[in-house]
C-alpha cells in the first residue's frame, strides 16, 4: 500500500459529502420545478435538508457515534445512482416522521401525498438524467405511509443493506435501527421547534 492509498478513504468520504450536498441542491430545486407554493416549498426544503444532514452522518461523518449504520467503510459501493436512491428513501423516512410527529401549521394528511410525488419525480428524473438502465426502486414497503418511524427505519435499513450487498447482522441491526430512530426523531423535533411554518 502506497502513501496515497492511506488518504483515499478520507478523500472518498469528502467527495461523497460534496455529492450529498449536490443531491440536496438538486432535490430542493424541485420546489420551483413543481410549482410549489411558499408554504409547501418550505416544508419540502426542510425535508431535503434533514435528509442530507442524516445521510452525511451515516456515510461521511457522524456527530453522535450512535447514529451509525456501519456504512462509512463501504463508501466505494455508493455510486451516484445508489446515493440518489438512499436520498430518495431518506426523504420518505422524513415524510414518515412528519406524518407521525406533525408540524405546526400543517395537516400531514393534506400534504403527505404531494411530498411523496415530488420525491418520486426527483428520483425518476435523476435516474433518467444519469441514463441508468433500470427504473429506480420504489419505497421499501407498499404500506410505508401507514408505518411508524421504527418500522420505516427497520425496512429502510434492510433495503440499504440489500442494495449494497452487505451482511445484515441481526444484533447490530437492532442496535443501529433503535439509535437511528431515537436520534432522528429528536432531530426532527428540534427542527420543528426552531422553525416557523404554516399555510
Amino acid at each position: 500500500m502506497g502513501i496515497a492509498d492511506l488518504f483515499m478513504p478520507g478523500q472518498r468520504r469528502r467527495a461523497l459529502g460534496q455529492s450529498i450536498e449536490g443531491v440536496v441542491g438538486v432535490a430542493r430545486s424541485r420546489a420551483e420545478a413543481d410549482g410549489l407554493d411558499e408554504s409547501r416549498a418550505r416544508l419540502w426544503n426542510m425535508l431535503c435538508d434533514a435528509s442530507g444532514q442524516t445521510l452525511q452522518q451515516l456515510l461521511v461523518k457522524n456527530n453522535d457515534r450512535r447514529l451509525d449504520w456501519g456504512l462509512k467503510k463501504h463508501s466505494k459501493r455508493v455510486s451516484d445512482p445508489v446515493l440518489v436512491v438512499l436520498f430518495w428513501w431518506m426523504l420518505l423516512y422524513q415524510i414518515v416522521l412528519f406524518k407521525n410527529r406533525g408540524l405546526e401549521g400543517y395537516t400531514p394528511d393534506d400534504v403527505v401525498d404531494a411530498m411523496y410525488e415530488i420525491a418520486r419525480r426527483f428520483v425518476e428524473t435523476e435516474f433518467a438524467r444519469m441514463e441508468v438502465a433500470t427504473d429506480p426502486p420504489g419505497p421499501w414497503s407498499e404500506g410505508w405511509r401507514r408505518q411508524y418511524p421504527i418500522e420505516s427505519a427497520m425496512e429502510f435499513y434492510n433495503a440499504t443493506y440489500s442494495m449494497l450487498n452487505l451482511k445484515n447482522d441481526l444484533s447490530l441491526r437492532v442496535e443501529h435501527v433503535s439509535h437511528f430512530t431515537t436520534l432522528t426523531e429528536q432531530a426532527y423535533d428540534r427542527l420543528a421547534a426552531e422553525t416557523v411554518f404554516g399555510e
